[in-house]
């Protein structure tokens, strides 16, 4: 079996031959840069040192064309402000990969967003890889493993315009503003990918959100129904018209409260079920049986934590994937306090369960 009837037959519930050895959401550049001074062999790649099943990503682009001239404006020993491509200024500090001070965003009224349309057409064939052709084409029908398209989500592409403190208020004082803005998102989305996926099927589609945190989510479920959720079902519908079966949303923290509205609006997956925000792929699964479909879910703490703490925490996450929709993998990005020891203790275990089905 290779590795894309795999990932199908578990998504369908199905019984694989074995489990797939994915890291669905990589790792922080700094945890690289502690593990090549651990035993991992300078610059090469953790996917490749430890074997890992490959999935393939379908590269459409759905950000700005032409993206904004990426520029320093501020700089000093700790910290450099800079504009990326985006159009959004952060500031950084210069010693760590840390999140960035977010200061300013390129929408802040509603003659903004019609300003910066027109980096969002959906014909502009720069969005498309040079290599698109027949060639490619059936190069991705032939593939023998997992093919994956990634868009920006709804509330994740408009704080990426707006910035969350905007948006936030804009639910309430903007409200045309964001009907229009969520409208014309969905249209994008289709728009742009209409071309692909007329030839192409994907085996798995995400909205990039991350629309929660630790105590809930960022936006109520009855402004996620009455903002948010016809734009879903608009591009849901035009994907499943396209054949595909599994719709997935990423987002961190706890989105518990949204996931009726997301099924409802034809989601059927969830990433990566942060642990650390009550995120628990058993209790989940018993609330939501065949509706959902999950990946992630094990601790990222219990693999810092090594011993008895990570064993016990993979063994749990492999005995809920057997019965299938479950592909365990951590709970985000793997993150520096992981020792490369640990690690390769993990994968080490992870293939020892893969085949107990």
């Amino acid at each position: 079996m290779n590795g894309r009837e795999r990932f199908r037959r578990i998504m369908d519930f199905e019984r694989p031959d074995r489990l797939p050895l994915y890291e669905w959401l990589g790792f922080w550049k700094d945890t690289l840069d502690r593990w090549y001074g651990e035993g991992l062999p300078p610059g090469m790649a953790v996917e490749d040192y430890f074997d890992f099943d490959k999935t393939e990503i379908l590269p459409i682009d759905f950000g700005p064309i032409p993206r904004f001239v990426p520029r320093t404006l501020e700089e000093d020993d700790r910290y450099k402000i800079v504009i990326n491509e985006k159009g959004i200024i952060a500031k950084h500090l210069k010693t760590s990969t840390s999140m960035p001070s977010f200061l300013a965003f390129p929408v802040k009224s509603r003659e903004d967003f019609h300003k910066i349309k027109v980096r969002f057409n959906p014909k502009d064939p720069r969005r498309y890889p040079i290599t698109w052709s027949d060639e490619l084409i059936e190069y991705y029908k032939a593939l023998d493993r997992p093919l994956r398209l990634r868009f920006p989500g709804f509330f994740w592409q408009a704080r990426d315009l707006m910035g969350l403190p905007y948006l936030s208020i804009a639910f309430f004082r903007e409200k045309r503003l964001l009907h229009e803005f969520f409208d014309f998102w969905a249209d994008f989305i289709i728009e742009t990918s209409e071309e692909a996926l007329s030839v192409v099927r994907p085996d798995y589609v995400d909205f990039a959100e991350d629309m929660s945190y630790k105590n809930g989510p960022h936006i109520s479920p009855r402004f996620f129904e009455d903002f948010i959720q016809p734009s879903y079902c608009k591009v849901t519908s035009f994907l499943r018209s396209k054949g595909i079966d599994v719709i997935a949303v990423d987002t961190d923290g706890d989105p518990s409260l949204l996931l009726p509205s997301l099924i409802e609006a034809g989601v059927n997956c969830l990433i990566p079920l942060e642990v650390a925000a009550g995120m628990d792929v058993g209790r989940l699964r018993k609330a939501y049986g065949r509706k959902l479909r999950f990946i992630g879910g094990i601790d990222k703490r219990a693999l810092a934590l090594g011993g008895t703490h990570l064993e016990a925490e993979v063994r749990r996450r492999f005995q809920e994937a057997k019965g299938g929709g479950y592909i365990p993998s951590v709970d985000h990005s793997v993150p520096v306090d992981v020792s490369f020891q640990n690690y390769c203790r993990y994968v080490e275990l992870r293939r020892e369960l893969m085949h107990d089905l």
